[in-house]
């Protein structure tokens, strides 16, 4: 039968960021930082679920390292809500311990599974194409991705193929054809030539419907999936046997698990602003225009002050101010302990950084 039961969120938040260093650290991640307009990427996100379904049907997927960020950017979530990763091991077992713990309670449920921290909206236009994702999965066996009409041609995303149309419902609706791991500048060009939509990382399915998908494509995925359910519905399973079913799922992620493999996948033209906040770059849209090319996220008190200076991004918090002199194309963090100058070309090479503030010992910053 298909399914009628509620919409469950889950809610993916467990990665570190380090592209957004030094404002993003181990113990404070890149998703509750305040980059969503001044509010923590992670609150932002809980809020766009407000009208979409039950605040008792949330989910939030974290490790045990941001366990208390994530507390304190999001405290009215429930703490039963908040399901602790044993280890990080990519999407899929991620995504498996989430479907585990929904299917154990509602084994009707359809689920929207997204990462903590996009910025996107505006919120009716988000919450219309989930619905729209819902109703096509509501079948048990089709699952939903959502694509991105591509504004330029990126390099750092994955890419969906587009085919047939699936209807003539709204959002539009197409079988996804085939996904495209994150290309070079020429074949990224190709990509946008032929219509191919960026891959925004958020899905639909019903949990019945994952499931079936995982016995397709992995079944050790399925497997591991549902001794954790058998866990989380008291089925005599204890903590470490919870933690030993989560480290039996394939380290990979979900795209490589199901996504590529899955019998049955349509892809969402999505109606909405999107963006992915991946990396200091994102300064540019996300901040405040300063006039010259500046752009500027300033929070908890902090200024900024430019004088003959363009093209640069500034991120600084608390009682300081960022002063600009005669310089262009510089981005420019500004946290508690340290400061952050680079070009701004080369912001996307900030992992090489941090490795090397590793590699002199300086844990303190990491």
């Amino acid at each position: 039968m298909p399914t009628t039961g509620n919409l469950h969120a889950v809610v993916m938040a467990g990665g570190s960021g380090t592209r957004f260093w030094p404002a993003s650290r181990a113990a404070r991640p890149k998703q509750v930082l305040p980059l969503a307009h001044g509010q923590p990427l992670l609150a932002a996100t809980l809020a766009r679920l407000d009208g979409l379904c039950d605040p008792d049907n949330v989910w939030l997927v974290t490790n045990p390292g941001q366990l208390d960020a994530v507390r304190r950017a999001v405290p009215d979530l429930p703490e039963g809500r908040i399901l602790i990763e044993p280890e990080a091991r990519d999407t899929a077992p991620c995504i498996a311990l989430a479907t585990a713990a929904v299917a154990a309670r509602d084994p009707d449920a359809a689920m929207v599974v997204m990462p903590a921290d996009h910025v996107l909206g505006p919120a009716d236009a988000f919450h219309t194409m989930v619905r729209r994702g819902r109703d096509l999965a509501a079948d048990d066996r089709t699952i939903v991705t959502f694509g991105i009409t591509p504004t330029h041609a990126a390099t750092g995303f994955g890419y969906i193929e587009p085919g047939q149309q699936l209807d003539d419902g709204e959002p539009a609706a197409f079988h996804a054809e085939r996904f495209r791991e994150k290309p070079d500048r020429a074949t990224a060009e190709q990509f946008v030539a032929a219509g191919m939509l960026w891959n925004s990382g958020i899905f639909v399915w019903s949990a019945r419907g994952i499931m079936a998908a995982m016995q397709e494509s992995s079944p050790e995925l399925l497997a591991a999936t549902e001794a954790m359910r058998t866990a989380f519905s008291g089925g005599g399973a204890t903590g470490d046997e919870l933690a030993a079913a989560f480290r039996s799922a394939p380290k990979t992620s979900i795209d490589y698990a199901v996504m590529e493999n899955a019998p049955a996948i349509a892809v969402v033209r999505a109606t909405i602003d999107w963006n992915d906040v991946g990396g200091l770059a994102a300064l540019a849209d996300i901040g405040s225009d300063r006039g010259d090319g500046n752009h500027a996220l300033l929070v908890d008190g902090a200024q900024d002050l430019a004088l003959e200076s363009k093209d640069n991004l500034v991120f600084a918090e608390g009682d300081r101010t960022v002063c600009l002199f005669g310089v262009r194309d510089l981005v420019v963090v500004a946290v508690g302990d340290a400061v952050l100058v680079c070009p701004r070309d080369r912001a996307a090479e900030l992992k090489k950084f941090v490795e090397h503030v590793r590699a002199k010992g300086r844990d303190d910053l990491l």
